[in-house]
């Protein structure tokens, strides 16, 4: 008998984590981290992970982490587990991977070979933390076993290289965890294939993702385009393509100004078109060394300009096209872009007057403490703030579709702040569901 548990990640945009379990083996679903607030100091333990437990921003999950050393909780170590155990990771961001660290060395985790490799790079300029557990590349269409528990990924698209839909499959259970997707973005066919094949499969269970359904505000999923010639104003999602339109008409139409760019490192997809509209815009993108070499990993037939302050000799020279520094861009603003994450942003100090682009950069929002402090170093040095980033996840009417398509026995929602909103859009449109609760068991 096959039963699933959902851990976290039911009330909450990322930290999902799902569980499914048979008498020989046991298969997760993601692993990452949700936002929330610290312990009071006096009541912190030596433990990062029994401190997040203790505040419920991540789960107790019995015989699969370390627990050596907890001070206040007694839970049962990896140690006492006797099921074939896997992790499988949907997509490298955060809030679905990054909680990897607390696992031992003896897990077994799945990822694709895009996330793999995007993983290894990011830790090599310190943009991502070291594990002890054992990471493994998965392919599209393969079916990895983990005791009698099948996992079969399905590629999808989402605003990181390398994201996909999971299959599940045991004796008597056929689950799928969705992932982040959208049809916003480069791939949309990948979702609608991946949708198809889970109709034909015949899915139990669908768990899908509902990020467009945590805010009553349907305006706050749209993006009002700017007025300009190449794109006209329209009531639905940025798309990466109109994008693309509205860096052109900003990185033309602002000749004097200098311009700031902030993308998220993880998006190797997006940011190297940005490369290429600027150089189209008569203008150079100027990247720091981080995301040069990331992005050289990824694109190894192109070049690219670094700033000269962030540079530490990690590129090689035959992907470094040249060094611009910030008295070079101070010089002439209006021949360059620069691209500044927050950690740099006292970069920007003595330049006075400028255009910052946020294109889900971090800090990614304002439920981030930094992200306030940002817009006050903003409005400091002088710069106009502009929020221009295609969303990674699906529109409203794109989670109905997608679930429409599956047609799953039930549809499970979860990944949104409010679950409840998009089970009854689901129940609305014909779509069997019920609102799961944490740590429940379920049958298959």
């Amino acid at each position: 008998m096959t039963t699933y548990r959902i851990w976290s990640g039911i009330t909450t945009i990322g930290g999902n984590i799902v569980e499914v379990r048979t008498e020989k083996a046991r298969v997760y679903c993601d692993f990452g981290l949700s936002v929330a607030s610290d312990l009071p100091e006096d009541e912190q333990t030596q433990s990062e992970l029994e401190n997040l437990i203790l505040i419920q921003a991540f789960p107790a999950i019995p015989e699969l982490l370390e627990t050596d050393d907890f001070e206040k909780l007694d839970l049962p170590g990896f140690h006492l587990n006797t099921l074939k155990t896997a992790v499988f990771i949907s997509h490298l961001h955060l809030d679905h991977m990054g909680a990897l660290k607390f696992l031992p060395k003896e897990v077994d985790v799945y990822l694709s070979e895009d996330s793999l490799k995007l993983y290894h790079l990011l830790l090599e300029v310190g943009e991502e933390e070291p594990v002890k557990c054992q990471l493994h590349a998965y392919k599209p269409n393969e079916k990895v076993v983990v005791g009698d528990i099948t996992v079969e990924a399905q590629e999808s698209d989402h605003d990181e290289k390398g994201a996909h839909a999971l299959f599940i499959q045991t004796e008597d259970l056929k689950l799928i965890h969705s992932g982040d997707f959208r049809f916003n973005g480069y791939k949309p066919e990948k979702v609608k294939a991946w949708a198809e094949k889970a109709r034909m499969w015949e899915t139990d269970v669908l768990l899908i993702e509902g990020t467009s359904y945590s805010f009553d505000d349907v305006e706050s999923e749209q993006m009002e385009l700017l007025d300009n010639e190449f794109v006209e104003e329209v009531e639905a999602p940025l798309t990466e393509e109109m994008l693309l339109d509205e860096l052109t008409y900003l990185f033309r139409a602002n000749e004097t100004e200098l311009l700031i760019y902030n993308p998220y490192i993880r998006n190797v997809e997006r940011i190297v078109q940005v490369d290429k509209v600027a150089k189209d815009s008569g203008r150079t993108m100027v990247w720091e060394e981080a995301y040069a070499y990331v992005l050289a990993a990824f694109y190894p037939e192109k070049q690219f300009t670094v700033l000269e302050e962030t540079f530490n000799g990690k590129l090689s020279d035959s992907a470094l096209k040249e060094l611009v520094s910030l008295d070079q861009l101070k010089e002439e603003p209006g021949k360059y872009v620069l691209q500044s994450s927050y950690k740099n942003i006292a970069f920007l100090e003595d330049f006075g007057i400028g255009i910052y682009i946020h294109s889900n950069g971090e800090p990614l929002g304002d439920y981030d403490l930094r992200y306030g402090l940002l817009l006050d170093s903003l409005d400091e040095y002088g710069f106009d703030f502009l929020s221009l980033g295609p969303s990674g996840h699906a529109g409203r009417d794109d989670i109905i579709e997608v679930a429409k398509t599956v047609s799953a026995k039930n549809t499970l929602p979860w990944h949104s702040f409010k679950p409840e909103a998009l089970h009854k859009a689901l129940t609305e449109n014909g779509v069997q569901s019920f609102l799961p609760e944490l740590g429940k068991e379920y049958r298959g």
